[in-house]
């Protein structure tokens, strides 16, 4: 399947891949990475000039919640990626096979978390749409309703989040 690749963080320790094209005739070096910030984590790339002999400038990915090296098949490097609030349940759940937990950094295990909390909690969600109230006071009413239901969410979420930091060894 995949050969997964674990703590390649920076420049210095990246994947270096030693035969990647450049143009049409010359050979270089590439080298991969996984920056990893409060945003998340994003696929960093930077390439070796064969002329000159000098790095290029820093590529750098999108951001995603959890992103992980691996090389494929083919021996193309790439990133197995989670992102908390959009994947599915079941893929959350397929990452966690995948991927080896255990060696992922705080910042990345705090992300499933986040992940396994939005999963959770969007199972009480329920999404009505209906046409906005006329009347002022029944669309105060209705805003005031509202903003307690985000806040209970709020409030629940943050409990299990809070609980799945704890008991993960993260908080």
């Amino acid at each position: 399947m995949r050969d997964l690749i674990y703590n390649k963080d920076a420049a210095d320790n990246a994947v270096v891949v030693e035969d990647y094209p450049w143009g049409y005739k010359l050979r270089t070096k590439r080298k991969y990475w996984i920056e990893t910030t409060k945003k998340g984590d994003r696929l960093c790339y930077q390439t070796l000039n064969p002329k000159t002999g000098e790095w290029c400038a820093v590529k750098k990915g999108t951001y995603a919640g959890i992103k992980v090296l691996y090389k494929d098949e083919a021996g193309h490097v790439a990133a197995v990626t989670l992102n908390p609030a959009w994947d599915s349940e079941e893929w959350l759940k397929e990452f966690q096979e995948i991927v080896d937990i255990t060696k992922l950094k705080d910042e990345q295990r705090a992300k499933i978390c986040e992940a396994k909390t939005i999963q959770h909690v969007n199972k009480f969600v329920e999404v009505k749409i209906a046409p906005a109230p006329q009347d002022p006071e029944v669309k105060a009413a209705k805003d005031a309703e509202q903003k307690e239901i985000k806040k209970k969410l709020n409030n629940y979420a943050n409990h299990i989040y809070g609980q799945c930091l704890v008991k993960n060894g993260i908080a």
